[in-house]
């Protein structure tokens, strides 16, 4: 998501909440307040004893010094430890927003609570602190760690936050709705400030369902149907940039080595480039734990697609034979740098994507993500011949860390 449609977002979140206080202060004999009423009167007669039990523990975790002070110095304190300290000062600075913009509208509409509320709370119903501090908590949660458990997890939260304000008829319905809005907005509106500063990715990442485009072609996340369009981009840069077509007596073997086995264990560090035409012309590929990839290339992947690749049996070992040496001999321990830097990246990019800034975005896409992810670094290998690759990788900011005869080994630090 860009900067730009966040702040629309954000916007449009506190808009509706602004709308929605507005709404059942000054209107109490509107739809609103009936649903309100309704939902309440509905709640009173469906809960049960597991049901108060579990929305006690919620009030009593959700609220007061424990919400306000132990569960965000504790967030702030796992974000410290993997050194994402500027991500810790962005959380603080979206825990604060939070609370002051959920304030703001508690003085603003000065809503009364219901009547029959089985817990004491401090006046002002609208919107719900609780529920705003747990969507905060969610949104935070899922800008820090972009997955689809923290999703779940964070939306199972704030439900459940919500849901057990209205159990125990401490608030309303749509304090709770307003709870959500507020909550989320928060975060987001820090997020857009300063989310490239606290290197979250949205300054100008591709995100999972967003496409940058160039005037000619466009990134995207790879899919599964992009495999056979790997095995051919890769043989066709192989040759130090060039194409390798018919070098090795099976075109195959190079996709097998360096590009397919990285999608085939991390799908979701992978990226596309895809030409107006619709065909896959660039890729990059990576790991974010050399050493675990390495351990699984030996034991899983190499094993697995080794039988495709017969030795020749001749005296003199052919070009294929010496790929195919290269491969089995692959083991975790070898990378000198996967201790300081474990993320390593392998891209290819067609002669045709020449131009368009396609190679700085598609690195800069996976330096973004592995970011998010707390990946202290990431180290690459090269031919030592290519030397335009090794002035792009030290124009984004790579540092050459050895030259042997066989490879330019560079590295970056994240934190």
């Amino acid at each position: 998501m860009t900067r730009a449609r966040m702040l629309i977002a954000v916007g449009s979140m506190l808009a509706a909440a602004a709308v929605l206080g507005w709404a059942v202060v000054v209107l109490p004999g509107s739809a609103v307040n009936g649903l309100d009423q309704g939902w309440h009167d509905l709640m009173v007669e469906v809960r049960q004893p597991w049901m108060l039990a579990l929305s006690y523990v919620l009030n009593y975790v959700g609220g007061g010094w424990r919400a306000g002070v132990v569960v965000p110095l504790v967030l702030i304190g796992i974000l410290l430890l993997l050194r994402r300290w500027r991500a810790a000062v962005l959380a603080a600075a979206a825990l604060l927003v939070s609370v002051g913009l959920a304030q703001l509208m508690k003085a603003l509409f000065d809503r009364a609570r219901p009547e029959d509320m089985l817990v004491v709370s401090d006046p002002g119903s609208f919107p719900s602190g609780h529920t705003t501090n747990a969507a905060t908590l969610a949104v935070l949660l899922y800008l820090v760690w972009p997955r689809r458990w923290t999703a779940a997890v964070g939306i199972g939260w704030t439900v459940g936050m919500a849901l057990s304000r209205t159990i125990l008829s401490v608030h309303w319905l749509t304090d709770t709705v307003g709870g959500m809005l507020v909550g989320t907005a928060a975060p987001l509106l820090v997020a857009a400030v300063a989310g490239g500063w606290a290197s979250l990715g949205w300054e100008r990442s591709v995100a999972a369902a967003e496409l940058k485009e160039s005037p000619v072609s466009s990134i995207r996340p790879y899919r599964p149907s992009d495999r056979d369009a790997l095995y051919e981009v890769c043989v066709r840069t192989a040759d130090v940039g060039g194409d390798a077509t018919g070098i090795l007596e099976d075109d195959r073997l190079w996709g097998d080595i360096f590009a397919v086995p990285y999608v085939e264990r991390h799908p979701d560090l992978a990226w596309v480039v895809e030409s107006a035409d619709g065909r896959t012309i660039g890729y990059i590929v990576a790991t974010s734990d050399t050493e675990a990839f390495e351990t699984w290339f030996r034991d899983e992947w190499w094993p697995g697609v080794a039988g495709r690749y017969p030795l020749s049996g001749e005296s003199e070992p052919t070009r294929q034979d010496a790929m195919i040496g290269l491969a089995t001999r692959r083991a975790p321990g070898q990378a000198a740098y996967s201790a300081e830097y474990p993320a390593h990246l392998h891209i290819d990019l067609l002669p045709e994507t020449q131009g368009q800034g396609l190679g700085r975005r598609l690195i800069e896409t996976l330096f973004d993500e592995l970011r998010r992810r707390g990946v202290p670094g990431l180290h690459l290998g090269m031919n030592p011949a290519n030397a335009a690759a090794g002035a792009f990788y030290e124009r984004l900011g790579m540092t050459l860390l050895e030259v042997t005869p066989d490879a330019a080994h560079y590295g970056i630090r994240f934190a």
